[in-house]
């Protein structure tokens, strides 16, 4: 059995842990007066869903609670819930143990039971013992057993427990018979064995505490403070390109606010979001001209209609309704664009590009501009612009009706191939065209399947043109590698804006060069830079999610602080070329990292970003690769080589998910770079082969037969177009 302890930090202050416990205390006496200093903690994965459950318990009145690191999760949410149905969130981190997989954790309460610490030094083979948490979702669970023996796995001292552990016991305390804590349970083996941590390991952390504010400590869909201020409280959240709000906040009808950091304009301006309510008795929308306290305007959709308000004030008699109205523009449970072009108090309000409300009001000042949400229900916000003139997103009417006649001249009982004029037509007329057609799709029911794969397949082409504009730049422009990452995510994640995130990298740099002095050396500048990605801003590796798309995606890498290694590199070697850094990324077999080579060095430094930046030598990486590695080996990766790895990562992904659709866009990305890659066109023939796309893998098919490639195994190519061909014959 092999220990995994999972990650990091820890804890606070000291308190007198007394006993409330006699020695003749039966085992249910003890079971119920313990119960009461048990938790359940319930983590969150990186879309904010329950993704799993543990168990802890009270050693500090004051809120401080014991369990294992992993049933918190890495940088992730959680709740603590006590047996009386109180639940609390966190409010630090005061302690966590990678190595032996302990955390304690501070929430904000008072005069909570605490459970004793007794003196794991003094067991007794055979002494009876038992545990109470949460196994297998039962809460509040007792088991009782012996311990069986201690040893050592893998390096660390553990308590080896003879009674049953289920998954969900992780983090309970093991009390001997007079109500004292020895052990924190930590692994199962067996039915009806298991590991617990010595409690005599957890007594120096809560001696030398640590803190970790959690807002620090929570980097999976943590809104970046620099771009938004969250006001009246509620729960906001970021994920890939949108925001996500959900709770009621403090204002006046459950009102939450996030209000942008960027400079508002005043008497003159438009300000645009796209919102989808998850409920429509919920409401959420603009808000401008807010004075950081409780006055602003807002136009938003609520319970199917859109509305116009003035907030003068913190309650009711400073709410004033401008203008309520119900429009067919709007659309229930879907994305909507609303908008407000303001002008001296003149106030134009739209849906989906569609005027609903006119009004004037020049009751409140100038303020700042952000999104505001009511109520309960979760919304979702997308493309939040504002400034003192900012075009039209929606698609104009002379593109609509483009795009409707060409359908209308068009055959759709099958998709257009790629090199068909209409096609190329389309291509070259208006980014905003997956969008027209996207709307069309809703109207044309017969033919809404079709029309959808075709704005698929527009977005797939307009984004590999943006990647390869990337990564093939005009003559004497460097590749941006960074622009290509960012559109390798819109792939998957269509409306996702890469500006901000642009932004992100150069705010990033110039705070690290304006925080050292001037004549910083090269070592000096690579220092800084690990010491504020990995120790400031808790970049990390991906233990826990390795296997996720997420991992893949520079911006929500940038957003959760949490990657792979090859994109963990990029976002390095992007902040460290700003910096006029001289590295390099690498790849080697089965791991990606970065190489820092002065001119003068004769050989460069390696750097694991995956491992928090640690510095590593040539024997080290070679231990990582599972083979021997020389200075031949470290070379710098092409940028077009990271881009390929990154979409084969995502392939992966997409193969054991079984997602075909997913694996044949992967596909596409990596053909479009390299059209040579051979493999990968047969297994792109195969794939839309198994998808009905006959006419396009017959078109793959025949490449391999007229170019023979190396490599390929020609009969069985000939054999499969030989089929194909035959199904055209006889549908």
């Amino acid at each position: 059995m092999r220990f995994n302890p999972l990650i990091f930090f820890f804890v606070l202050s000291t308190t007198c842990l007394q006993s409330t416990f006699c020695a003749d205390s039966s085992v249910e006496e003890l079971a119920e007066k313990v119960r009461q200093s048990i938790v359940v903690i319930s983590s969150a994965d990186r879309k904010g869903l329950e993704s799993g459950i543990g168990t802890g318990f009270v050693v500090s009145e004051d809120g401080i609670i014991a369990t294992n690191f992993h049933v918190i999760g890495q940088h992730r949410s959680f709740t603590v819930r006590f047996a009386d149905g109180k639940s609390y969130e966190p409010e630090a981190i005061l302690a966590r143990d990678e190595k032996r997989d302990l955390a304690l954790v501070k929430i904000k309460a008072k005069g909570l039971p605490v459970l004793p610490l007794g003196d794991s030094s003094k067991l007794k083979l055979g002494q009876s013992l038992f545990a109470i948490g949460n196994p297998l979702g039962l809460e509040f669970s007792v088991s009782q057993g012996v311990m069986a023996a201690t040893r050592d796995v893998d390096g660390i001292d553990m308590i080896q427990l003879a009674m049953p552990i289920e998954p969900g016991s992780s983090g309970s305390p093991v009390l001997d018979l007079e109500g004292r804590v020895c052990g924190v349970i930590a692994i199962k083996s067996g039915a009806a064995m298991g590991f617990a941590v010595p409690i005599n390991r957890l007594k120096p952390h809560l001696e030398n505490p640590n803190p970790i504010k959690i807002d620090h400590w929570l980097t999976i869909g943590a809104i970046d403070p620099e771009e938004w201020t969250v006001h009246m409280d509620g729960d906001w959240r970021q994920r890939a390109g949108s925001l996500i709000a959900s709770g009621r906040g403090t204002g006046f009808g459950g009102r939450t606010i996030c209000i942008s950091s960027r400079t508002p304009p005043e008497d003159k301006f438009a300000c645009e979001v796209e919102v989808k309510l998850h409920d429509e008795s919920g409401a959420a929308g603009i808000a401008f001209y807010y004075d950081g306290k409780d006055s602003h305007y807002g136009f938003y959709p609520t319970s199917g209609a859109l509305r116009l308000t003035r907030f003068a004030g913190p309650d009711v008699l400073n709410w004033s309704i401008l203008e309520t109205i119900q429009n067919d523009a709007y659309h229930p449970g879907e994305w909507n664009k609303i908008r407000v072009d303001y002008n001296k108090g003149k106030m134009v309000c739209s849906v989906n590009g569609t005027t609903v409300i006119e009004f004037k009001d020049t009751r409140l000042s100038p303020g700042t501009f952000g999104l505001v949400k009511f109520r309960n229900p979760t919304a979702e916000f997308r493309n939040f612009r504002f400034g003192d003139d900012i075009p039209q997103t929606t698609p104009p009417r002379r593109l609509v009706s483009k795009v409707r006649n060409m359908l209308e001249a068009q055959d759709l009982s099958k998709l257009p191939p790629l090199d068909s004029e209409f096609f190329k037509e389309l291509l070259d007329s208006d980014s905003r065209t997956p969008e027209v057609l996207r709307h069309q799709a809703k109207l044309l029911q017969k033919e809404a399947a079709q029309i959808e794969k075709l704005a698929e397949t527009l977005h797939e082409q307009l984004t590999l043109q943006e990647i390869l504009k990337a990564l093939n730049p005009e003559k004497d422009q460097p590749v941006q590698l960074l622009d290509a990452t960012l559109h390798l995510s819109r792939l998957d994640n269509p409306h996702l804006p890469t500006t901000p995130y642009l932004r992100r990298v150069d705010r990033i740099s110039s705070k690290l060069l304006k925080g050292l002095p001037k004549c910083a050396t090269d070592r000096e500048k690579l220092d800084a830079l690990i010491s504020y990605l990995f120790i400031e801003q808790g970049f990390h590796g991906s233990d826990l999610d390795y296997y996720h798309r997420s991992n893949s995606y520079i911006n929500e890498v940038l957003d959760d602080r949490e990657g792979l290694p090859i994109t963990l590199c990029v976002l390095f070697i992007e902040i460290a070329k700003r910096m006029e850094l001289p590295v390099y990324g690498v790849a080697i077999p089965r791991h990606f990292m970065v190489a820092f080579h002065p001119e003068k060095a004769k050989t460069p430094t390696l750097v694991d970003v995956f491992n928090s930046g640690k510095i590593i030598t040539l024997r080290e990486a070679s231990e990582i690769s599972g083979q021997s590695l020389d200075e031949e080996d470290i070379q710098p990766a092409k940028p077009k080589d990271i881009i390929i790895r990154m979409l084969h990562n995502l392939y992966n992904v997409a193969e054991m998910q079984e997602d075909p659709t997913s694996m044949i866009r992967y596909l596409d990305g990596i053909l479009a770079i390299d059209e040579e890659a051979a493999y990968n066109r047969a297994m792109r023939a195969v794939l839309l082969a198994s998808q009905d796309r006959i006419d396009e893998a017959i078109r793959d098919l025949e490449w391999l037969v007229n170019n023979e490639p190396p490599g390929i195994q020609m009969p069985q190519i000939r054999a499969m177009l030989r089929r194909l061909y035959l199904r055209t014959q006889n549908p």
